[in-house]
């Protein structure tokens, strides 16, 4: 049995198998795609400059806190904040169906794998599946590398390295990206979290990764031609981007950092824009966005979803919702095979979940929302 096929069952029960995910392990062009066809093309970018988010402040976001001051404010609570009654369906969805369970299942040592090394067998069923240098990979740049060698060489390497995860394609279904897009920024500039006293105006923030569903020609072209809000501003976008990340359904966002910086601001700022423009494009707010936050060898995982604010609750302002982040929940660490071995775990739930629940829940919407037009 190779690597692949291992990887289907896991404690002796079957795991669905999951769609191939297309590697993107490097950033792309404008315009381009490396994961698509090349005479795929895509939605020509545009030939003049378009406002994104800059730092003009003297003030700077230094901690993620606050950002509660901004609008929408976006706030930090345990992930026991779940169980409030606040919380949308879909949320629960995510962490009761998905993120829990596979929390619980990375404390077993799989029954297969188990004798009289069992360490050593987790090492090599890692290694078959192309996984195990991530632990490597982190022994070579710990303490060494610069953060965007980290970032690329160890924790992008896990990331783009997941079609390891997946057995085979499964027939009719939406293939999933792994998208390097950390030259990305939040455009317009509209879509940037606001400070209504003026406190702070650093909206420059970008993250690192995400993983989306891939989108065919014929798909972009419905999507680039439906009459956008922001049509009058820029080309046509489906997220908080322009440029060759416009039709990019992401799902899931990754941010990562070596030293003590708090990356939940560039994390939090990220997906504010993107529930600004689910708001004013008219897109489901109530999908919540899994954001994983990579400090050094620690992964840890974060929900992020909208909360409706009443009008007689509002403050003088601020944007009719808010953003939740409930965390942080540990996913394991690049210390050790073992720890890989449950940020695998977490991983692969993240991508049955946009694979499951996002695409018909989220892009088919948002895709039957053009085809009318």
């Amino acid at each position: 049995m190779d690597g692949r096929s291992t990887l289907g069952s896991f404690h002796g029960t079957s795991v669905p198998q999951l769609p191939l995910i297309t590697p993107t392990r490097k950033s792309r062009s404008p315009g381009k795609s490396s994961s698509k066809s090349p005479s795929k093309a895509r939605v020509p970018s545009p030939t003049k400059s378009v406002a994104t988010c800059t730092s003009s402040s003297t003030r700077g976001i230094t901690k993620k806190e606050q950002l509660a001051q901004m609008s929408p404010d976006v706030t930090f609570s345990d992930i026991s904040y779940i169980k409030d009654p606040s919380t949308p369906k879909p949320v629960l969805q995510l962490w009761t169906h998905y993120v829990m369970p596979a929390k619980t299942e990375n404390r077993i040592v799989p029954q297969e794998l188990k004798a009289s090394h069992p360490w050593r067998s987790i090492e090599l069923f890692a290694k078959a599946a192309s996984l195990g240098t991530a632990k490597d990979q982190a022994d070579k740049y710990r303490g060494k590398a610069q953060e965007a060698q980290w970032v690329s060489e160890v924790a992008g390497r896990l990331i783009t390295d997941l079609p390891t995860l997946s057995a085979c394609t499964l027939a009719g279904k939406r293939k999933i990206e792994t998208l390097n897009i950390s030259a990305v920024s939040i455009a317009p500039n509209e879509l940037c979290p606001t400070s209504p006293v003026d406190a702070f105006t650093d909206g420059n923030k970008k993250i690192d990764h995400a993983l989306a569903l891939e989108t065919s020609v014929g798909e972009e072209r419905t999507l680039s031609t439906g009459g956008t809000v922001y049509r009058v501003l820029g080309p046509a976008s489906i997220n908080q981007t322009y440029g060759w990340t416009a039709f990019n359904p992401m799902f899931a966002n990754f941010e990562a950092k070596t030293n003590e910086r708090d990356l939940l601001i560039q994390l939090g700022t990220w997906i504010a824009a993107e529930y600004e423009k689910r708001h004013r494009e008219g897109y489901p707010m109530d999908i919540p966005v899994p954001a994983i936050a990579i400090q050094s060898d620690q992964w840890k995982f974060w929900i992020a979803y909208s909360i409706m604010v009443p009008a007689k609750e509002r403050k003088h302002g601020r944007k009719p919702y808010r953003v939740q982040f409930v965390g942080p929940v540990d996913m394991g660490n690049t210390w050790s095979i073992e720890g890989v071995f449950k940020i695998l775990h977490v991983l692969k739930a993240v991508v049955r979940w946009g694979f499951n629940v996002y695409e018909p829940e989220y892009f088919d919407k948002v895709l039957a929302k053009y085809e009318k037009k």
